[in-house]
């Protein structure tokens, strides 16, 4: 059990697929966790593995930094502790292991991601995933920060559809779930949200002109997963440890008639209200 858990924000975690956790990192440790990326990025530049695109300046000069955990000791320290896999499993019910992460830097003009479920892409069976997605700024609507739909994890993997091009968004999206509402969420440095693996949440834009929206994700699954579709040979017990697991390319959806449900009123009154 995770001290940073109580037993009713994991209840509230049962009931609406996610919970808020406050000050998971020290302020101390969010710069030390800024700096490592920002020294990820200068040496990608240097190197010139990032390299800036006319047409689209901003994302390609920052681009989402994926799995610096496998090679850079010094962030696995920090976003893989003990504390960070004690959250893990405990909203798991069982020993959790590391799938995959990303580092955002969300730069002032950059799309946001429409709605979707984690567990769509990541595809981890039997079971689900829990992602750790930790504020390395202030995370807000203005910056683009992460929203939820509470309550949609009950309601199983939805299939997305491909966004169309656009200037405020990328990627695949789902649409609100009839009768549930999006809930925007405000986050400071060093605080975390845990989403279930079929939580619907997406985050906006960012429609600042200089506040950068710092944050980083794990997706975890739990020990009994027997196959994932992202980085099945690269799993990472707390150990520090390489775990393989088999290869799923074939994520099992609920009945595209799901995609109407109303709300059912499970876990009570929704927490918007």
């Amino acid at each position: 059990m995770s001290d940073q858990v109580t037993p009713k924000q994991k209840s509230f975690y049962e009931d609406w697929g996610y919970t808020v956790l406050r000050g998971v990192l020290s302020q101390e440790q969010v710069k030390r966790v800024n700096h490592s990326f920002h020294q990820v990025w200068i040496d990608l530049l240097r190197s010139g593995e990032i390299v800036q695109d006319a047409g689209n300046p901003v994302e390609s000069l920052f681009p989402r930094l994926r799995d610096n955990h496998l090679t850079r000791s010094d962030i696995a320290e920090l976003l893989l502790s003990d504390a960070i896999f004690d959250i893990a499993s405990t909203l798991l019910a069982e020993e959790a292991l590391a799938i995959s992460s990303s580092y955002y830097f969300k730069a002032p003009g950059t799309r946001g991601l429409p709605m979707h479920q984690d567990n769509y892409s990541v595809g981890a069976a039997p079971g689900t995933t829990c992602s750790i997605w930790v504020s390395l700024g202030h995370s807000n609507e203005a910056n683009g920060g992460v929203y939820v739909v509470p309550g949609s994890h009950k309601l199983g993997l939805l299939k997305p559809e491909l966004a169309e091009s656009s200037l405020s968004e990328y990627g695949e999206k789902l649409e609100l779930p009839q009768g549930y509402e999006k809930l925007q969420l405000e986050l400071f440095p060093g605080d975390a949200v845990a989403f279930h693996g079929n939580l619907v949440h997406g985050s906006g834009e960012n429609r600042e002109k200089s506040r950068f929206r710092h944050a980083h994700v794990t997706h975890f699954t739990g020990v009994s997963a027997r196959s994932v579709n992202i980085n099945h040979n690269t799993l990472m017990n707390r150990q520090g440890e390489r775990v393989r697991r088999r290869l799923n390319t074939a994520p099992k959806l609920k009945n595209d008639t799901l995609k109407g449900t109303e709300w059912s009123g499970i876990g009570g009154s929704p927490p918007w209200k």
